[in-house]
C-alpha cells in the first residue's frame, strides 16, 4: 500500500496544513508487551475521562475485547520517554484467509457498511482488507502537543503500510469529519453510538483508489516507507526515534507554524 491520498481538490486545502517535524524527543513503540500495552492503556483511560467519554475503569486502565487480537496493532507515543499518546489499528480480511482478522470494533455498530464496501473489492486476486484506525488518545497534559500529534498520525501511516489494506476506516465524532476529509476521507455512514464509549461516531473511509500520493502532499506521512529505518525498527518492537536517516532521504522540509489538529481530542 501506497498511503493516503485524496481527490485533487483537496490539495489547496491540505497545503495549509502544518508540516511539523518532531524532535529527537519524540519515538515511537509497538505495544508488543505488557509494560508497553499498559502505558497504551493508561493513556487512553486518562485521555478518555478527561472528556468524560468513559467511566472509571479498574486500576486506571481502559481494555476492551480487541486489545491483544492477533489482528491488532497498538502503538505508543513517547515524549522525553514519558508516555504521551496512543492509537491502535485493526486488520479485517474479508478473504477468510486470515482467520485471525475476522471483525474490526467499528463492525459492532456498522457491520453492514463495511462488508458492504469491502465487496466492491470482490474481484479476482484482491486483497480486500481493511484497517479501523481507533483508540486514538493523548494524556491531558499532550493534547496540544504538536509533535506528540505528529507523532500519532506518522505511526498511523506507518501502519497503514504495515497491513497493506484496500480501505482505511475511522469511526470518528461528527466534529472531527472535516479534518479527515481533508485526509481523503469520505463519510460513509450517520452516526451510530461507538461500543464501550458515551459518544456516537460516524463512519468514514479512505479507499484504495485515492491512496497513492499523500506521502508527498501530507506533511505527517512525507517520506514514509517500508524501506526506511524507522518502519523496520517500529515493527520490530523497538523504541523508535520518530526520524531517523535513511540512504536516500529527502531533505527534511523547514518546520510551520501551528497546527489545525492541536484543539480537542482525537479519541475514536
Amino acid at each position: 500500500m501506497d498511503g493516503f491520498d485524496f481527490a485533487s481538490q483537496n490539495r489547496e486545502r491540505i497545503a495549509s496544513f502544518p508540516d511539523h517535524r518532531a524532535d529527537d524527543a519524540i519515538s515511537l513503540q509497538l505495544a508488543l508487551n505488557p509494560t508497553i500495552a499498559r502505558d497504551a492503556y493508561r493513556i487512553r483511560h486518562e485521555g478518555y475521562r478527561a472528556y468524560g467519554f468513559v467511566e472509571e475503569q479498574p486500576e486506571g486502565l481502559f481494555i476492551d475485547k480487541y486489545d491483544g487480537r492477533p489482528n491488532v496493532k497498538m502503538v505508543v507515543v513517547y515524549k522525553d520517554n514519558v508516555p504521551a499518546a496512543t492509537v491502535r489499528l485493526c486488520l479485517f480480511d474479508a478473504t477468510g484467509q486470515n482467520p485471525d482478522a475476522d471483525r474490526v470494533p467499528a463492525m459492532e455498530i456498522f457491520d453492514t457498511e463495511i462488508r458492504e464496501l469491502l465487496n466492491g473489492f470482490a474481484t479476482p486476486g484482491a486483497p480486500q482488507r481493511a484497517v479501523e484506525v481507533g483508540r486514538m488518545a493523548r494524556l491531558p497534559a499532550f493534547a496540544n502537543d504538536k509533535a506528540v500529534i505528529n507523532g500519532l498520525f506518522r505511526a498511523v501511516g506507518y501502519l497503514v503500510l504495515h497491513f497493506r489494506a484496500d480501505i482505511v476506516f475511522n469511526a470518528c465524532r461528527t466534529h472531527h469529519l472535516p479534518m479527515y476529509r481533508r485526509f481523503g476521507f469520505q463519510k460513509i455512514q450517520e452516526p451510530r453510538l461507538y461500543p464501550n464509549l458515551n459518544f456516537e461516531t460516524v463512519l468514514a473511509a479512505c479507499f484504495r483508489a485515492h491512496f497513492g500520493s499523500a506521502r508527498s502532499e501530507l506533511p505527517f506521512l512525507r517520506g514514509i516507507s517500508t524501506e526506511d529505518a524507522v518502519y523496520g525498527s517500529l515493527i520490530a518492537g523497538e523504541r523508535t526515534p520518530l526520524y531517523l536517516p535513511t540512504p536516500h532521504a529527502a531533505p527534511a522540509p523547514a518546520p510551520v507554524a501551528g497546527s489545525a489538529m492541536a484543539a480537542g481530542s482525537m479519541a475514536a
